[in-house]
């Protein structure tokens, strides 16, 4: 007999697929009670979350040892449908000890989507309120060319925490129980991607919202925002322009979120227009220098026993960078 997860959390007998298996009304934004009032946005997003659901209900399929297919996929959701391979995978890795090869399998097959895979295995990890530096140390051993992406599972994890939340007042984000770690501020950079889906891509909502989280994180949060303003996007360039207004002296955080969603895309190949507007809007140079940067940032920092301390360096990094195009 075989235990499954189910989503509440529990191990009940059953097999994997039929317990695992999601459905799409869970991405709907009626459902999940996030911003509805903006029809073009909501599409977009709606369908990147589609695509998420998909790659991780592929992944529920995928032969043991080998990458989820994407094929049938458009190119530009074929991020997202990795980033769900990648908690299905990690799903069944801790679910099956003996045979933990699947998301190391999901990094060999899909090596483009590196950042992507990394934030989905934190969804996983969310789920299962197993993330730990340990957890994530045995994560990084599977793909120690990454190890300081790795560190993006708690992007993931804060993400995972945000979108499934009841109180629509994020009250638990809004105040500190105990200190942080220096895991805390990747964290909230995933509550800042969240709440894109959230409040639906609008700059006012979301300049408020974050006013009220703890002023420590505010530059986190904005760095999320940015990372989906431009990886997701989904809104006008006017809506570009007012998000850096709104950000004020967060811009250089903003510009940083936009630098890695930049080098994503250019990753997986779909750094298209709209990704390059974006990047000009929010970091002050092309796409390709932005995602430049991150690499520039890199040096010295992306080795296999790399901290989170080192990735908040490389953040900071790049936001020095940023700083010199956006600050005002």
């Amino acid at each position: 007999m075989t235990s499954t997860l189910t989503r509440d959390g529990v191990h009940r007998p059953g097999g994997w697929r039929s317990r695992l298996a999601l459905s799409p009304d869970l991405v709907d934004f009626a459902n999940r009670g996030f911003r509805t009032d903006r029809p073009e946005t909501r599409y977009v997003l709606e369908r990147a979350a589609t695509a998420f659901l998909d790659g991780y209900n592929r992944g529920l399929d995928t032969p043991y040892g080998q990458p989820t297919t994407l094929d049938g996929i458009p190119a530009d959701l074929r991020g997202f449908a990795a980033e769900g391979s990648a908690m299905s995978a990690v799903l069944l890795d801790r679910l099956s000890p003996r045979r933990h090869g699947r998301f190391a399998a999901q990094l060999r097959g899909h090596p483009r989507h590196d950042y992507l895979l990394h934030v989905g295995a934190g969804w996983a990890l969310a789920k299962l309120d197993a993330v730990s530096v340990g957890a994530l140390g045995r994560l990084g051993r599977l793909g120690s060319e990454n190890g300081l992406l790795r560190w993006l599972a708690y992007d993931g994890y804060g993400f995972f925490k945000v979108f499934f939340v009841k109180d629509p007042t994020l009250a638990g984000w809004r105040r500190h129980r105990k200190p942080c770690d220096p895991t805390c501020a990747i964290r909230y950079q995933g509550l800042g991607r969240c709440l894109w889906f959230r409040d639906c891509g609008d700059p006012a909502a979301l300049a408020e919202r974050i006013s009220g989280l703890p002023a420590s994180h505010r530059g986190d949060v904005w760095s999320g925002v940015g990372l989906a303003a431009t990886y997701a996007n989904g809104v006008s360039p006017d809506d570009h322009v007012l998000l850096l207004r709104l950000a004020g002296n967060h811009r250089p955080a903003l510009a940083q979120g936009a630098a890695f969603a930049a080098e994503a895309r250019r990753a997986d190949g779909t750094a298209g227009p709209a990704v390059d507007a974006a990047a000009r809007t929010l970091t002050g140079v092309s796409a390709d220098t932005a995602a430049e940067w991150t690499w520039q940032a890199r040096h010295g920092l992306d080795r296999a026993g790399a901290t989170p301390a080192d990735y908040g360096e490389w953040r900071a990094r790049v936001q020095r960078l940023a700083a010199r195009h956006v600050a005002g």
